[in-house]
Order: C-alpha cells, then sequence, then structure tokens
C-alpha cells in the first residue's frame, strides 16, 4: 500500500519533471520512504537532472528478463528511482501475459510511503492511463497562457472519461504572486464554470536562479541549495501534502497497474473500433469512380437518342410532303446508329 500521485502537465516545459524529481526528495527527507518512476517517455528528464543513465529499463521488466529490482536505481539522495522509459511506451500493447508479468513484477517490490509517477506532458493514451488510476493528480502550470490553456484541455480530457477527484495545481516559475494568484483564480472561474473536473491549489514555486544552476550540475537543487527560495516552496507543498494525509487513501499498486492498464486496453479497443467504422463508411474510390463514368455514359446516350428522335420526326414531315407516284414503294429508313451519325456529319 503507498500513497500514489501522478504529476502531469498540459505542456512541457513547465518544470514537471523538476518538480517530480525535487518533490520526491523532500518527502524523503521527511523520513518517509519514496519511489519516483520515470514515466516521461519524450526526454527522460530525470536522467538529465540526475546525471544517472540506467542501461535497462520498464521494457526489460514486461519482457521477463529482469526483475524490477534488477533494474531499480536505489538509494539515490535518500529516494528510489524506477526507469520507464520505452517500457511505457508498451503498455498501450500489452499481452495478457505480459500484464501478468508486471503486475508481479511490481508485488515484489519494498513497501514505500509515496509513489511518484512523473509523466509525459500532454493527453496520450499513457499519461491519461496514470492520471486515471491514481486518487491524486498534481497539475503543473506556468502563468504563460498556452500553458493554462493546455492545463484546461487535459482536465477537459479528465472530465469527459470521469474522473471525480480533486485536481492539485502547482504554479510553477512564479516571479509576482499577485500574477500567480489571478493565472491560478483564472484556470479555476473557467474549470469551475465549464467542466466537472475540480481543482485546489497546492502551492507555487518561485522562479530561481539556483535551479538552472543545479540542472547544469546535474543535481537537484533540493540537495544542492537546501536553502534557496525554491527548495523553501517545495518544502512547504511536501508539508501541505504530509497535513493532507488523512484525506487521501492508500492505493495498492497492483490495483493501481490493473486500472492502467484496464485503461489503455479500453482506449485501445475504442480506437480501433472507430477505425473499423471509419473503413466501413468510406466510399469505394473505385465504384463512386466507375459510377461517375456510368453516368456520363448514360447522359450522352440519353442526349444522342433524343436528337435521334428529332432526326426521325423530321425525315418523316419532309418526306410526307413530297410529291409521291400513284403507287409508291414505302422508303427505307436505316436506324443504325452509325448510319445516323454519318448522316448527322454530312
Amino acid at each position: 500500500m503507498a500513497r500514489i500521485i501522478t504529476i502531469t502537465s498540459g505542456k512541457g516545459g513547465v518544470g514537471k519533471t523538476s518538480i517530480s524529481l525535487n518533490l520526491s526528495l523532500a518527502l524523503a527527507a521527511e523520513g518517509f520512504r519514496v519511489c519516483l518512476f520515470d514515466a516521461d517517455l519524450g526526454l527522460a528528464n530525470v536522467n538529465i537532472l540526475t546525471g544517472i543513465y540506467p542501461k535497462k529499463d520498464l521494457e526489460s521488466v514486461i519482457s521477463g528478463q529482469l526483475s524490477l529490482n534488477d533494474i531499480l536505481i536505489r538509494d539515490y539522495q535518500g529516494i528510489d528511482i524506477i526507469p520507464g522509459s520505452s517500457g511505457v511506451e508498451k503498455l498501450a500493447d500489452l499481452t495478457r501475459t505480459e500484464t501478468g508479468t508486471l503486475i508481479s513484477a511490481f508485488l515484489d517490490l519494498d513497501a514505500y510511503d509515496f509513489f511518484i509517477f512523473d509523466t509525459s506532458a500532454g493527453i496520450s493514451a499513457q499519461v491519461l492511463s496514470f492520471c486515471m488510476a491514481s486518487h491524486e493528480i498534481i497539475l503543473v502550470v506556468t502563468t504563460e497562457p498556452t500553458s493554462l490553456t493546455d492545463a484546461y484541455s487535459m482536465l477537459k480530457v479528465l472530465s469527459k472519461y470521469g474522473y471525480d477527484c480533486s485536481i492539485k495545481v502547482i504554479v510553477n516559475q512564479v516571479t509576482e504572486g499577485k500574477t500567480a494568484q489571478k493565472s491560478y483564480a483564472r484556470l479555476k472561474q473557467t474549470v469551475s464554470r465549464f467542466l466537472s473536473a475540480k481543482i485546489e491549489p497546492l502551492g507555487i514555486i518561485a522562479s530561481d536562479k539556483n535551479v538552472r544552476a543545479s540542472v547544469i550540475s546535474q543535481t537537484p537543487f533540493f540537495i544542492l541549495f537546501p536553502g534557496t527560495v525554491a527548495s523553501r516552496c517545495i518544502s512547504a507543498i511536501a508539508e501541505k501534502l504530509i497535513k493532507n494525509q488523512r484525506k487521501t487513501m492508500d492505493l495498492p499498486l497492483e490495483f493501481f497497474w490493473d486500472n492502467c492498464l484496464t485503461f489503455l486496453e479500453k482506449h485501445h479497443h475504442r480506437k480501433d473500433e472507430k477505425a473499423k467504422e471509419k473503413e466501413t463508411t468510406k466510399p469505394n474510390t473505385d465504384i463512386l469512380e466507375k459510377i461517375s463514368q456510368m453516368e456520363s455514359k448514360l447522359t450522352l446516350l440519353i442526349k444522342e437518342v433524343g436528337d435521334i428522335r428529332q432526326f426521325l420526326e423530321t425525315h418523316v414531315v419532309m418526306t410526307a410532303k413530297k410529291e409521291e407516284p400513284a403507287c409508291p414503294e414505302p422508303e427505307e429508313i436505316v436506324l443504325d446508329f452509325e448510319s445516323w451519325l454519318n448522316t448527322k456529319k454530312g
């Protein structure tokens, strides 16, 4: 049983991974056992921020080659880290055997107080599966309009899928407190008006030049600069999470993974159904082309028949007006199509 927290964002570049890593370290500093799952597919930022580049990731566990304990990065500044990388991408296409292997692997892990999932930015199926399976989501935003718009899009999708737990919001890279308050208030007002999702403020991270210095040195700012303003903000957020522990419930990891993989399976199934529906309703271009050709030929034929009829009627009238012999012989009228065309050309 662990308190599972998924940290995500609608937009990349808002500092989500940095917050995931430093918040994990802050919780560990308070005496909690913490495991950070690096589920960020795109950039593997935990590696960049720590200088650790593991050779194996979750894919080796899914295939049954290694156990989670084999790939686990143990006791990095007091926390454990699971490298996800390419294994996260495979989650959407797991067989039943691989699903069982993955769930069993997490059962063999040591017990943790906090299990932090650092997801990719955006609303991919993998990101949504982690969010929907978690009882706690932290949404990281900045005061930039694009960040707030993308955050709203994320909340809209979660509302669509029926997520009903309150989502905590951290405003990062804050230069002025009032600006952060206004940005959050604007997001809160829009969400309350149009969505079923519920959000609440968790805290802010002040803009801090030491954060950039820590990235360059590949050491988390909470460790390298414990007294800097960003570290104090992280500590305040960690304390708030600890105080609110009674309001949340721990979740067995096997239950989390079952929910996560079930969501992915349903999402994949819906995607296949839509593709099939689109395929069945898609008109056959070959048939349409043949029909179009037939219509053109039919239109031409109708026109030609009309011309033939007009020609015959005119010919009969002109013949009747001629003087005929006492015992006239009936005039032969050629009705074949080719002869009529020759007549028309003449």
